[in-house]
């Protein structure tokens, strides 16, 4: 294939990952590695494709090759550093940035990814100092401001978190929406602990409104309905069992986002026994693999799987698990796709344990409206009202579920296992199959173990860093206006 040529397909390869479209992005890698297998952007691009669709251990695969072939590319150091983060290998992730700095010590954006890993890593007043410092020798870069407020949270500055957020936003009004978006919900997080919810409400308002995706209810609740004619309680009937059907190995958490379960995910992987994989899109990953179509055609066409199928997909899923977390006993995965795809679970898996996460409704809102979410595909998250239409729709949903699918089920109520762990904990991990152990009433003890990384990062990270404890309990008290919009948007719901 000429230079030319390979060139080109490397800028698409590039346009497409950074419109989020990761999945062509590594179509058209892996087309350009039959090629060229010795590409290094191609494989940057790759890795970074694979981690974000969580699928770690191709990930790491192609950049420690990058690496191989460009040992000292600051691209690729940086780029290590963005899978060793997803993976929670945050030493590995640090080291490799330092080794960037070293590498180009003027390039503006090892600063801003070094801030990163320390957040990451729980070191915040290292990163305030390291970032403090380099303020002195000039702005702090875009990727570095987020770190730096949330670093001065963390550490408890809310006064320098604020002033910090407040002076980045009014350099200019042609700032990324991408990068003020994280910084006006960061920003908000700050006023809201400074006792300022009104200031608060206006920040995370300006932030969703700065992208508004589209959302058409009537499509979300047409949605919920084919769901449950595809999925009666009958589907699940006199199917044949297999080695991999009876497999107890899979655990899934099911909620909406922001409803506990990261915590329940941790709990359930602080077990010696068992491991947590995160929001991991495998599963969405094989089912549009093997059954040829996209999105929310996956679970329709799988209700008309015949037994083969299944039973390939059951052996995908159980490999791909044992690869992101090793042989456990249990691995839990906390997908946010949970909700549509727990009858297609049931069928797949009809003996793993499924634990429904149920939080106050209002605080479960106003932790989704203050927090980024993908503007696009979940545009729903953007506005108060569309949060309350898609709250009825997940309870309807849910119900539908615990009264049809054959597998061990608990519903775990975010407050009670908040308030008191070891009266709840005991039952979720019996619904599991696990014995009970100590280590999960103390989950943040249990962040990393001997091999690495336990749990992958998710949005919640630095909250189930801490102690199960109950300071979000009564959130959304203080921000009336907004609970009366999302009471709207639920009370819009026919039934």
């Amino acid at each position: 294939m000429p230079a030319n040529d390979l060139r080109n397909r490397v800028e698409t390869a590039i346009r497409l990952y950074e419109s989020g479209r990761a999945v062509e992005a590594e179509q058209a890698c892996r087309e350009i590695l039959r090629k060229d297998p010795r590409n290094v952007p191609a494989l940057r691009i790759l890795a970074l494709s694979c981690a974000r669709s969580m699928r770690w251990n191709d990930a790491v695969k192609s950049i420690e090759k990058a690496r191989k072939l460009a040992p000292k590319d600051p691209g690729v150091l940086l780029n290590a550093s963005t899978v060793m983060l997803g993976l929670g290998r945050f030493d590995d992730a640090l080291a490799a940035v330092r080794r960037a700095m070293e590498m180009a010590p003027r390039d503006a954006r090892t600063a801003g990814m070094y801030a990163e890993g320390l957040v990451y890593a729980d070191r915040h007043r290292e990163c305030v100092e390291f970032l403090a410092e380099a303020a002195g020798r000039g702005p702090l870069p875009d990727n570095a401001i987020l770190s730096y407020i949330d670093a001065c949270i963390e550490t408890g500055d809310l006064d320098e978190a604020i002033r910090a957020g407040e002076d980045y936003l009014e350099r200019g009004s042609n700032q990324d929406p991408m990068v003020t978006r994280p910084v006006r919900s960061s920003l908000g997080r700050a006023l809201e602990k400074s006792g300022r919810p009104e200031e608060a409400a206006r920040a995370w308002t300006a932030m969703n409104e700065s992208i508004d995706g589209p959302f058409e209810a009537a499509a979300a609740a047409e949605l919920v309905d084919r769901l449950l004619e595809a999925y009666p309680a009958d589907l699940f009937k006199d199917r044949p069992a297999t080695k991999a059907s009876e497999s107890r190995q899979p655990v899934f958490i099911v909620g909406l986002a922001r409803s506990g379960t990261s915590l329940v995910e941790r709990v359930v992987g602080a077990h010696p026994e068992a491991h947590g994989i995160g929001e991991s899109t495998l599963l969405d990953e094989i089912l549009e693999a093997r059954l040829g179509v996209h999105g929310a055609d996956t679970v329709f066409r799988l209700a008309d799987a015949d037994d083969d199928a299944l039973e390939r997909i059951r052996a995908d899923y159980l490999r791909g698990i044992q690869a992101l977390a090793g042989r456990r006993e249990r691995i839990a995965n906390k997908s946010l796709l949970l909700p549509r795809e727990a009858g297609a679970v049931a069928l797949l898996f009809p003996r793993a344990a499924i634990l429904f996460t149920r939080r106050n409704a209002a605080d479960t809102a106003m932790s989704i409206f203050a927090n980024t979410f993908d503007p696009h595909r979940m545009a729903w998250t953007s506005r108060m009202d569309r949060i309350g239409v898609m709250t009825v729709l997940h309870e309807r949903l849910v119900a539908h579920w615990t009264a049809v699918l054959p597998n061990p089920m608990l519903t775990v109520e975010y407050e009670t296992l908040a308030r008191t762990p070891a009266d709840v904990v005991p039952a979720m991990l019996e619904t599991v199959g696990l014995p009970m152990d100590e280590a999960c009433l103390q989950p943040e003890k249990a962040a990393r173990d001997a091999k690495g990384a336990r749990f992958i990062p998710t949005l919640s990270e630095q909250q189930v860093r801490k102690p199960i404890n109950t300071t979000a309990i009564g959130r959304a008290e203080v921000h009336a206006d907004l609970i009366a919009e999302f009471e709207r948007g639920r009370a819009s719901v026919d039934g």
